[in-house]
């Protein structure tokens, strides 16, 4: 294994990917390491290691800004918030819909949307159910849709992933 390490991160090419040994030597990092440990996995051919690598960067970049916990994470782990992460035409209008939101609103909408349903994200925020449930109606009135509805956590998805790729 090549590797260039830093407790901010880097790169390591492992020869023949194998995503459970993967993740049996980034859980044994992280607890030799005692710290979280969150890793972008692709495998690649050798003339293809230098888009490999890019691709690795963004796919760690978009678990960890989707608040996914520490592991290894590849593309298809990602593949939804990864796509609404790239630029487009769409991505200024998607994350404006937020606008609206001050920092506590969005906060609740990204942990009720990471967690799906009132209680997990009243304890996440340390909160009670009650106040989840007024931030989502106060989220629903000034966005126009509503994060307990099927037919719009899609697009509140895709305007919170435009919108931290918007920062």
């Amino acid at each position: 294994m090549l590797s260039a390490l830093t407790p901010e991160g880097g790169i390591a090419l492992l020869p023949g990917f194998d995503r459970a040994r993967l993740d049996r030597v980034v859980a044994d990092v992280g607890k030799a390491a005692g710290a979280p440990v969150w890793v972008g996995a692709v495998s690649a051919e050798p003339s293809e290691v230098a888009g490999a690598a890019s691709l690795a960067r963004e796919v760690l970049e978009v678990a960890t800004s989707f608040g996914r916990p520490p592991g290894v994470f590849q593309l298809d782990d990602v593949l939804l918030e990864y796509q609404m992460s790239r630029p487009s035409r769409a991505q200024d209008r998607l994350a404006a819909i937020l606008d609206p939101l001050d920092d506590d609103l969005l906060l609740t909408l990204e942990t009720f949307l990471r967690r799906g349903s009132r209680r997990p994200t009243a304890t996440e925020l340390h909160v009670h159910p009650n106040t989840v449930d007024y931030r989502l109606r106060k989220i629903s009135e000034l966005t126009g849709l509503d994060p307990s509805s099927v037919s719009d956590i899609a697009l509140l998805t895709a305007a919170m992933a435009s919108r931290l790729n918007r920062r």
